[in-house]
């Protein structure tokens, strides 16, 4: 008896809406695309599929690798697919910064495009960025994304946006309304096929325990969730329900919890989720008699935040001080409003103040990468924790005959030049990575990573520069990077840019748009 044959594959756009319902066909469709003229769309869907099955990394470098084709095309409801997608995961390892970057990319080419459904889907997920930082603007944007689901009988939109409309209610202490909200996201008829929806909802409904919830109803939803818990191999949507039980059962059974979610999750990266799970499990550790693990547990959640958000905070302190001083400024000019020559003062000494804080900016004005100023503060900073298990790696990338650019088409074009070498990069960077400009047609990447790993997406970012149209932009212009790459297991952030200079040089020396990596 011989088995049935396999179905044939799918179109992708019919890949892409049974993407949820049945992944395994959709897995196999996508990848009979690939190495076809759809092979970036294709990598789209996968980047996807890898993304809900917990294989973040995976996930990231398929998404990364189709956007940066995806752009050199016509504006395509598949890019802003890969850019939702691209954001969700920069969120999820707390890149929150470039992840509200990428959402409002989204909506701007959603707009464009005349997609009602992608700029809806943008909205509400830009809408969960913002839902700490600025909640006003958070649930206008949901609350407009969900009419826009009911509109198009988007159920699943619908659905989701109710999920996270009852988490905006949480916020504020609105238990009933939250509850409402619950209710009407779990009546979506195909939730048994959305594992993360249902163990988000469940975990908001037992927090919400509106009057006239019964313990039956609360035992069921516990069970539910440990269900979904034993069935998934999913790391991140384990350590989501391993947070909602821990805080439902006694302090041995829920340390036994978070500690396997603890380690299944900690290979991800700088998950969003570790510093609540070291945080739970220093407070378990505490009650079960165990201070030197609970000790453990809080110094990993404080060396989490501080690696994560130390140069944010360096910079909020600077410009809180200048914005403390404007109002001050402020104060004393409305109070002089008959002292002309002072009042003059105060506005000059304003208009220099504002311009600080453009200085202050972390960012190259041209490129949007990191400036200088930034790459040795966050450089330094990373080669503190260099070692030989974990090397910083960096990448001085110089565009060739640059001068030849400027004298040839102007400095015009050749700004233009390197902003799409600069977009180029990030198409290539990783998150964790810093792209930064060094200076004139130099830039730098920097990976905490072996210098190999660092090199592989160094000629992938040459591939994207021979693949790129440059005629486009100037006819006859033809562009070509030099590339020295370098690792340091030590603390000295110099030398290490020091050793990528010097094989950057010997390319150069060499014939140029080469990239070594060894002496």
């Amino acid at each position: 008896m011989t088995d049935a044959p396999a179905p044939p594959p799918l179109t992708l756009a019919q890949a892409w809406n049974e993407r949820d319902t049945d992944p395994a066909r959709a897995r196999q469709s996508a990848r009979a695309h690939l190495n076809t003229p759809a092979h970036a769309q294709a990598s789209v869907l996968l980047g996807y599929l890898d993304w809900r099955a917990g294989q973040l990394p995976q996930a990231t470098e398929d998404i990364s690798a189709a956007i940066g084709t995806l752009r050199l095309g016509e504006p395509s409801v598949w890019l802003g697919r890969g850019l939702n997608i691209l954001a969700a995961l920069q969120s999820t390892v707390n890149r929150a910064d470039r992840a509200v970057e990428l959402y409002e990319e989204q909506v701007s080419l959603a707009r464009h495009i005349n997609d009602a459904e992608l700029t809806a889907t943008a909205l509400h997920d830009l809408a969960v960025e913002l839902r700490r930082s600025d909640p006003q603007r958070a649930r206008a944007h949901i609350t407009e994304a969900l009419g826009t689901f009911r509109g198009l009988n988007y159920t699943f939109g619908v659905a989701i946006a109710h999920a996270n409309l009852a988490e905006f209610d949480l916020d504020e202490g609105d238990l009933p309304s939250a509850h409402r909200h619950v209710q009407q996201a779990l009546g979506y008829p195909h939730l048994d096929q959305h594992p993360h929806l249902e163990a988000s909802l469940l975990t908001t409904l037992l927090l919400v325990h509106p009057p006239g919830t019964s313990d039956a109803e609360r035992r069921r939803a516990q069970r539910r969730l440990r269900q979904l818990h034993d069935d998934s191999r999913n790391p991140e949507l384990r350590a989501t329900v391993a947070l909602a039980l821990a805080a439902h059962t006694d302090p041995q059974t829920a340390s036994t919890l978070l500690s396997d979610a603890l380690r299944d999750l900690t290979p991800l990266g700088d998950h969003v989720l570790l510093p609540d799970l070291h945080e739970q499990l220093s407070g378990l550790r505490d009650q079960l008699g165990d201070p030197a693990a609970a000790l453990h547990h809080l110094r990993e959640t404080l060396a989490y935040t501080r690696r994560t958000h130390a140069a944010e905070r360096r910079q909020n302190f600077q410009t809180f001080e200048i914005l403390a001083r404007i109002q001050s400024l402020q104060d004393q000019a409305r109070e002089e409003r008959q002292r002309n020559t002072e009042l003059q003062a105060h506005l000059q000494e304003l208009r220099a103040l504002n311009a600080r804080i453009r200085e202050l900016g972390r960012t190259d004005h041209l490129t949007r990468l990191a400036n200088r100023e930034h790459l040795f503060t966050e450089g330094q900073h990373l080669a503190q924790t260099a070692t030989e298990h974990t090397p910083l790696s960096a990448a001085l990338i110089d565009i060739d005959h640059f001068k030849v650019v400027n004298d040839t088409w102007g400095h015009q074009t050749g700004d233009l030049v390197l902003q799409r070498v600069a977009r180029m990069i990030l198409d290539v960077a990783r998150p964790g990575d810093i792209a930064a400009r060094y200076g004139g047609e130099e830039f730098v990447l920097l990976r905490p990573a072996p210098a190999g790993d660092l090199s592989a997406s160094c000629h992938d970012l040459q591939q994207l520069i021979r693949l790129h149209p440059w005629s486009s932009v100037a006819p006859g212009m033809h562009v070509t990077l030099s590339i020295g790459v370098a690792q340091t297991t030590t603390p000295d952030f110099d030398r290490l840019l020091g050793d990528a200079d010097r094989r950057l040089y010997r390319v150069k020396r060499d014939g140029r748009n080469s990239t070594l990596d060894h002496d």
